[in-house]
């Protein structure tokens, strides 16, 4: 007569045959991921206090992996070790993809509303910490390339006013001043909500500092 199947467990094959990697140690980063989980679990009403509190005392008295993926028995379907390091809450990502977006469109939009307070230097210094081909990166590039050329424009004119005492330059600079405001705000919103907008005036005038690749 066949042996019974011996019960599976979250995280490995069976526990007759447990896979290796399921005897590493818990690190911290990952315990800390399966404390948000069951945090938010929690939070959203996915799980009772009792079972809360259950839950997360395996999570801090697990010591390897096996343990921990025990914490979620029930709650998560792992079905094999091979699909359960990329589906256990203990090893996903700590920041879900949706709140990375928003935080790189909030940081792109501020790219380009820093020109506000600090000029070029606003927008050059997100490009500089900004991760080279990155949405927060190009966006903080148009932002300067933008502002270079507005701020070279203004300058121009008030040179040109000042040798010619023309009203036609004093004109020109109050509109050139009031286009910087009110395009950088709109690229800036644009920015907030994830499109990959072009300035009219960057149509015009293609000067290019900084790559916004």
């Amino acid at each position: 007569m066949a042996p019974a199947p011996a019960r599976e467990h979250p995280g490995c094959m069976t526990s007759a045959y447990p896979h290796p990697s399921l005897i590493l140690q818990v690190t911290t980063e990952q315990r800390d991921r399966a404390e948000s989980w069951l945090k938010d679990a929690y939070a959203d009403g996915r799980i009772s206090e009792l079972e809360f509190d259950t839950r997360i005392g395996q999570v801090l008295s697990a010591d390897n992996r096996l343990q921990l993926n025990e914490a979620f028995y029930g709650l998560v379907h792992v079905p094999s070790t091979s699909t359960a390091i990329g589906l256990h809450p203990a090893y996903q990502p700590l920041v879900r993809p949706q709140t990375r977006d928003r935080a790189e469109r909030g940081v792109a939009s501020l790219a380009h509303f820093s020109g506000f307070l600090f000029s070029l230097l606003g927008p050059a210094l997100v490009y500089a910490v900004a991760t080279p081909g990155s949405y927060v990166r190009r966006e903080a590039a148009k932002a300067f390339n933008f502002s270079l050329v507005m701020f070279s424009g203004l300058l121009a004119a008030m040179i040109a006013g000042g040798i010619t005492g023309l009203d036609l330059f004093g004109v020109l600079v109050g509109a050139i001043a009031v286009a910087w405001v009110v395009l950088t705000i709109v690229g800036g919103a644009k920015a907030g909500q994830g499109e990959s907008w072009t300035n009219p005036v960057r149509r015009v005038v293609r000067l290019q500092v900084l790559s916004e690749k």
